[in-house]
């Protein structure tokens, strides 16, 4: 894994261009089939409301919703389908971040921490996997799991939307920061900033 990472981080600008693309293209597919699954689950929430109840029994009721509806096989497929979406998140986020991170070679401090960055949206995938993993649990017996799962199930959950709010805020930060540090570095009004 790690020869992968450094592989794509040695590749050419033309060759991480196109590896990014593709792999971004394959999130938006997999998110736009995710959404549609979820929508025809008829999950009475929203996910990210579902994900961050911490709520056992409003959880067992949005179950039983479904299962009134005849979706909860709709819903269990959701989750499945959520590993492929997972996967183009760690692979895409990776990709697109690292390729940003170019930008930042001639200022090492920045580069450094846009490459480290670049690990934030695979973290969320990780998270998510978890958050799935358990997820299983509950769903294995919709009306009677254990209520102390949803505990892990929503930790997980804050954890991934945490992993996504620091890659995004951070690159945001990043590209915001890097043209002001430039003009000072170019006008001689500081000495080099890492």
């Amino acid at each position: 894994m790690i020869q992968l990472i450094q592989k794509f981080r040695n590749a050419s600008f033309k060759n991480q261009s196109l590896l990014t693309g593709l792999s971004l293209a394959l999130y938006f597919l997999s998110s736009r089939i995710l959404e549609k699954s979820y929508t025809a689950s008829k999950f009475p929430v929203p996910y990210f409301v579902q994900q961050t109840s911490f709520d056992s029994l409003k959880m067992k009721e949005w179950y039983a919703f479904m299962i009134d509806q005849n979706t909860f096989g709709i819903y269990f497929r959701t989750q499945l389908i959520d590993f492929l979406f997972i996967a183009s998140v760690i692979i895409a986020g990776f990709c697109l971040w690292t390729l940003i991170a170019r930008i930042f070679k001639t200022a090492p401090g920045l580069f450094k921490l846009a490459n480290v960055l670049a690990f934030a949206l695979p973290m969320a995938g990780a998270f998510d996997i978890l958050e799935n993993i358990v997820s299983f649990f509950t769903m294995a017996n919709p009306h009677h799991f254990h209520d102390f799962l949803v505990i892990p199930y929503s930790s997980f959950a804050v954890l991934k939307f945490a992993c996504w709010a620091i890659g995004i805020v951070g690159l945001g930060v990043l590209l915001m920061v890097y043209p002001i540090i430039r003009w000072l570095n170019q006008k001689n009004r500081i000495k080099a900033i890492p």
